[in-house]
Formats: C-alpha cells, structure tokens, sequence
C-alpha cells in the first residue's frame, strides 16, 4: 500500500475526501471484486458469467440513483434532538444568517428558538451546516425551516392567516330558545312557520302534540316556547332570504298551572310529546269583613282574590240584589280552598266551602256540598239549594239605571212603556244567561241592536238587548247552563250608552224581571240532609283553625270595625 493522503489505512475512502470522491472509490472496488469473481468462475458455465455481469450493471446503476438523491444535500450534516414535536430542519450560513438559495428552504416561521451557548459552539454550525431544533420560540433568532417533503408546509402564520382560516372552518351551530304568543285568529301550525320553523317539521311536532293536548283549545295570549338549532349568521346553511337556518329541537306550553305539555325531536328526527303535572299541596283560607264601598272593594282589602269575589256574587245573585240591597256596614266572610306550589306559595284559588252574606241585618249562609249524586251545590242551614230557576240579576257591578213600567222615552221624548230592566255598566262587561236553556236568537234586532234570547222551561224566556257583540259558540239552537257568559254589555241599537236591557217573558207576556217570583232549586232531605248537617259540624272546626287570608288584611278590617 502507498502512502498517500487520498487512500485511509483500511483501504476505504477518508473522511476528507469529496462526495464524488467516495462514490469512485467505491465503484472501483466494485468492479475488483467482481472481477475476481469472474476469474474464479472463467471454467463455469456461461450463464454465470453473464449473471455476475448483469450484477455489476445493476449495483452501479443503484450507486448512481443514490447518488442523484444525495446530490443536493452535499455538504449539509444533520442531527435531531428529542422534543414534544417532530423535528425541523433549520439551516444557517456561517454568519448566522439564513441561505439564500429559497428554492429549498422556504420561511415558516417569523420567531425561532432562543440561541445558547451550546448551542453556538456547536460542530454543525459550521458553514453550510444544518441542525434540526424543537423547542421555545423567540424573536431574536429569525430562523428559515422547511420541510423536506413539503417546503411550504411551515409557512409563517400570522393573525391574518390564522383568522382566514377560522372564517373557513365550518360554523358550529348554537342552541337559540326563542318565545312566540299565539294571536287572535292564528293556529300553531301559522305561529311556528312565521317564528322560521320548516312546514314539514312544524305539521309532525303540532301532530305529536295532539296526543296530550288539543292545539284548537289554545287561546289568543298563549305563549309558546321554542328551542332551535341555529346556524350563525352568515355561515353556511342560510336560506335563500338570508335568515339563518333553524332546526327546531323542542318545544312546550303552559296551558295552566297544574301541567306543562313538552315535544321534543328524537335522534331520528321524529317528535314526541310528553304531559308534565305539576303537584301542589292544598290549604285553606278564611277571610272576613265589613262592606263600605262594595264587596269588590272590601273584599280585596280583606284578602279575598277576585276570584273568589265573583263566584260570592254569583252564589248570592238568586237572592240578593247588589245594587240595591247592600248598604255600608253589611258584611261577608267566606271560607275557601287554596293550591300552594313547593315553596308555598298560592298559584291557584280553589272552591268556595262556605260564605256568609249579612244584609240589613239579616245573614244568608250558604254551604257547598255533594249529595252523593255528582252534582254538588250550594245550600243554606235547611238544606234548601240557593239556586232558582232564574238569576235575579245577570250581570256583576252594574246600576239599575231604568226598572220596569212606564216612562218617558230617552230618545223619542214620550211615555212609552218600558218592558224590562236596564243594568248600566261598562262596555265588555260580561252577560250571564240567566237559567239553563236554548239561544232562539243571536243576532241584530230591530231597535235592540245586537240581540240574544233564551227559551227556558215551564214557558219561560229571556231577552238581552244593545250588546257589544256575542260570546264564543253562542248562535240560534245553542244550549246554555245558568251564569255561562253568553254576550258583552254594548250600546248598539237605539241607546243613550253602554247597558243591558234584561227582559224575561212567561208564557209569551212581558214581566217585570226584579218582582218575579220564580221556582227554587232541590231541597235536602232524609240521608242526604243528615249528611249534610254532619258535613257542617266538620267543615266549622276546620274553619276556626284556618288563618285569615292575610295579617295586613286583617289589620285593615279591624280598623274597620267590622271583622268576625
């Protein structure tokens, strides 16, 4: 062996030599082996020449690939350090500053890491050097990384770029809950397609609704609940006018206090209903008091809901006439239940057990009670049911402002007789059938103006003139229960104002309404008038251990004078 510098101790190529240098070297000690080879084979068969031949061919044609792929990273050493993420190329120049030739090594991120000392002094920062880094980031060191896949997949990102590519993702659609209320003459179905419900989908959540409850029982003032899923705006999945799309997921109503009715869509996208009772405990409240203005009046002072205040008028309204009878210092008390919710607070007034209505010194008792038959009533201490075949008055808060017989006519200036009683009151007040019968007529009449008569039993009728306008269902063959609201006190026809003319005819002949004397309802007796006055007895402990309606209320009335 020579000494020369270009040849290593062990025959191979030293470490100073060039690439190409290397690569010659190696195909030359090739070409030596298989030449030997092909020596010691000279005697063999003639294929085996041929295959060490094509051997040759075919490793040099490899060296040459290899050669070609390496090429252009000649002179670049790399190392690669652990880190949490893949590693980088990262190349310098001796100056530290980045290679010029970018049609390799593209710029992906405008801060790089932190140079330490080690780091610098490093054998691979010498010129034409590359070392792979992970790790914090800085502004100090602007470093160019590539990858060699992919040059541009490390391209710097910026505030910009990062929020073109949040605009480009798909928007995540939000869960909206939105509440609609049902106008006069609207259906549901009209209410979820205006709230922007699919028709298709609103038709299949009214359908599954109606297996708990009937959408036509709804009323104008319903509230409706609605919860969607809602793309946002200007995302992807707006309709054609801009609107963003709504999927409806749920919806549910109130209809009153003792339930809720809830549909929600299924992971199938078909709908259910379900029907929530709300449980309430009930108690009972006792109230009581003087009257000096009106039982409307007084009677809120005392604590008493309206409510209950209307169906005191109503038991009372056989026998006594409010606008004539009452006088300052009468009084009432009155019994009634009442529904508290889990925090015990009242959210429904429940039934009149007891009331009691002193007037001119004489007290009217009246005591509701089943007699075994389904159909409770109101009775007094005989047993006798407060009910007649008639209503004395049918209307609440009104003033006899004309009685019956002859007068001088308002608007024609002369005596004409005057064959009923008129009830001046405000315009809406409500107007009660006065006994249980059939509507003959609900329409426009002559002078009457907006008209309404029921025929009775036994020959008896009655007739309301001048009404604002008619209740629901309320036409000709219509059958009617005493005290159901059949009309609105009105001024229509020949009037002066608002009020309810009031006829009541027998037998085809005009009667004055408030000297009628008419049949009275059941009267108790044997089992059912014993149970009755043991019924009695219980309900007067239970109503000396209940609280008066409320402490402030009680305040009032005593100060009054006049509280029980």
């Amino acid at each position: 062996m020579t000494d020369d510098k270009s040849s290593g101790t062990d025959g191979n190529a030293p470490a100073t030599d060039t690439f190409w240098q290397r690569a010659r070297h190696n195909a030359q000690q090739s070409l030596k082996l298989y030449s030997s080879v092909s020596r010691l084979a000279l005697g063999q068969s003639r294929w085996i020449a041929a295959s060490a031949v094509l051997g040759t061919m075919s490793l040099a044609l490899v060296g040459v690939g290899i050669a070609s792929l390496v090429a252009p990273y000649e002179g670049v050493a790399t190392a690669s350090l652990t880190a949490d993420r893949a590693p980088r190329v990262i190349a310098w120049n001796a100056n530290g500053t980045p290679q010029a030739d970018t049609s390799t090594l593209l710029a992906a991120v405008s801060a790089a890491p932190r140079m330490t000392d080690e780091t610098e002094n490093h054998p691979a920062m010498e010129e034409g050097a590359a070392i792979a880094l992970t790790g914090p980031e800085t502004e100090d060191d602007a470093l160019l990384t590539a990858s060699l896949a992919d040059p541009g997949l490390f391209d710097p990102l910026t505030e910009e770029k990062l929020a073109a590519e949040a605009a480009s993702l798909p928007a995540t659609p939000r869960s909206v809950a939105q509440t609609v209320e049902l106008a006069s003459g609207e259906t549901l179905m009209e209410v979820l397609q205006d709230a922007g419900v699919d028709r298709i989908d609103a038709y299949h959540a009214v359908a599954a609704m109606t297996s708990h409850y009937s959408p036509r029982k709804l009323r104008a003032g319903q509230e409706i609940s609605l919860t969607f899923m809602e793309t946002p705006d200007g995302a992807v999945g707006e309709d054609e006018s801009g609107t963003p799309a709504k999927y409806l997921t749920a919806l549910s109503l109130v209809p009153d206090i003792e339930r809720t009715i809830e549909v929600k869509r299924n992971e199938d996208g078909s709908f259910d209903s379900q029907e929530i009772k709300h449980e309430f405990t009930e108690g009972f409240v006792r109230a009581a008091g003087t009257i000096n203005n009106s039982l409307f009046l007084d009677g809120e002072q005392a604590g008493v809901p309206a409510p209950i205040i209307i169906e005191l008028i109503r038991m009372y309204s056989y026998s006594v006439d409010f606008q004539r009878e009452i006088q300052p210092g009468d009084k009432f008390e009155v019994y009634f239940s009442r529904k508290f919710d889990e925090n015990e607070r009242p959210v429904k007034e429940g039934d009149v057990l007891f009331a009691a209505l002193t007037v001119g010194g004489k007290s009217h008792k009246l005591w509701r009670f089943d007699p075994g038959d389904g159909v409770w009533d109101y009775f007094d201490e005989n047993g006798q049911s407060m009910k007649k075949f008639l209503m004395k008055t049918p209307i609440d808060g009104a003033r006899i402002s004309s009685t019956y017989g002859l007068r001088r006519h308002p608007i024609l200036g002369y005596s004409k007789m005057h064959a009923g009683v008129d009830f001046a009151a405000p315009r809406g007040t409500p107007v009660y059938a006065a006994g249980d019968g059939t509507i003959t007529r609900a329409n426009r009449f002559s002078s009457f103006g907006n008209y309404v008569s029921i025929r009775h039993a036994n020959g008896y009728e009655t007739a309301y003139a001048h009404l604002n306008g008619f209740a629901r269902g309320i036409k000709a063959g219509t059958r009617v229960r005493q005290g159901q609201v059949i009309a609105y006190v009105g001024t229509t026809g020949r009037s002066t104002g608002p009020h309810l003319h009031y006829e009541v005819h027998v037998g085809g002949k005009k009667m004055n309404p408030l000297a009628l004397k008419v049949p009275t309802g059941r009267k108790l007796d044997g089992k059912q008038l014993a149970a009755f006055k043991e019924m009695r007895g219980t309900l007067s402990t239970k109503m000396a251990e209940a609280p008066l309606a409320t402490r402030v209320a009680q305040a009032t009335v005593d100060a009054g004078g006049g509280a029980n």
